[in-house]
């Protein structure tokens, strides 16, 4: 059976049919090649933080089309990753009773045609945009402290003389200090150290999205009261194969760490938990597409077809001629 053709667009390029104001041809080229365009929540939350209004109403009208496919957050597959995982190692730490109406009512919002959070962007965008904190609330400080830990972890791998990422698979780290209870000093694989960190981080936050989607089906209390079989289920135990988005959102920052930092380096990381959900990814980025093909070799499961378009007046046509299935175009190699 052959399935569509997913084709994930980044934020420049939306912006550049969007600016033009083509979205008709962008329409029929996807219904001609057959092929599905999938929208991650990431894409609605730069572009409701577009500064010129008309922009943004433009931008967000496009992007909620109801022909596209809806995505969910990166929090919530992220979740459901570890979920699957703690199922299968840690089923103890899951509840007798798991909250589903809880549960459901998040997820419908994002999931139903009509009047759920795409439909409110679409209608209501300055609103929804006040709703999400895309300026001053939650989402803008998460932003901001996405942006702060880019520009520290580059900070701290030029301090230490490296200037270029070797293979990823085995790369491996110790703690400067102790290391964490019960789990003895051999070395860490770098990607679990970071996941771990970063769970463990979010989850001190009472609003962070990871609650959310989390706290329905485990047993926070229980988890608490396990601080050495938690550690020793991330550090040691869990599979990269079972957890993709957090194994691509730490390689892309590992990356990144030695590359330009610029305002969008976060978006960039965040944007790579979708790459499983989608066959073609296109970007004006060429850092962006030059990572995703960095990593096809080391990553243990399937990494999409990645294609650079050039940023100007010639992105929509070389779009348009992407998805009717002319070669990808590669950026030239870093110099």
């Amino acid at each position: 059976m052959n399935l569509p053709t997913r084709i994930l667009l980044d934020t420049n390029v939306w912006s550049a049919f969007a600016r033009d104001g083509v979205g008709p041809d962008l329409f029929r080229a996807v219904k001609t090649a057959g092929a599905t365009l999938v929208v991650p929540p990431l894409i609605l939350y730069e572009a409701l933080a577009t500064p010129s209004a008309e922009s943004r109403r433009h931008l967000v009208s496009l992007l909620t089309m109801r022909t596209w496919k809806r995505l969910m957050p990166e929090a919530y597959t992220q979740c459901l990753e570890i979920i699957s995982e703690i199922r299968r190692l840690r089923p103890a730490w899951l509840r007798s009773q798991p909250d589903m109406q809880r549960f459901t009512k998040q997820r419908y919002d994002w999931t139903r045609k009509t009047g759920g959070l795409w439909e409110r962007a679409r209608f209501r965008t300055e609103e929804t945009g006040t709703f999400l904190g895309i300026s001053d609330g939650w989402s803008r400080a998460l932003l901001e402290q996405a942006r702060w830990g880019s520009q520290e972890q580059r900070r701290l791998v030029h301090s230490q003389g490296v200037r270029a990422i070797g293979p990823l698979k085995n790369f491996t780290a110790t703690f400067p200090g102790n290391s964490p209870e019960g789990m003895g000093n051999e070395p860490f694989q770098l990607w679990r150290v970071s996941t771990w960190s970063c769970t463990r981080k979010a989850l001190e936050i009472s609003r962070h999205p990871y609650r959310d989607w989390l706290e329905p089906f485990l047993d926070f209390d229980l988890i608490e009261c396990s601080e050495i079989s938690w550690n020793r289920f991330w550090l040691r135990e869990i599979a990269e194969a079972e957890m993709p988005r957090l194994w691509l959102q730490w390689a892309f920052e590992m990356l990144q760490s030695t590359q330009k930092v610029t305002p969008g380096t976060p978006g960039d990381a965040a944007l790579s938990n979708y790459l499983p959900e989608c066959d073609l990814v296109i970007s004006a980025d060429a850092n962006f597409i030059r990572n995703v093909e960095r990593i096809r070799d080391d990553a243990p499961f399937y990494i999409p077809d990645a294609a650079h378009v050039p940023a100007g007046s010639g992105m929509v046509a070389e779009t348009l001629a992407l998805i009717g299935g002319r070669k990808h175009q590669k950026p030239k190699a870093s110099l």
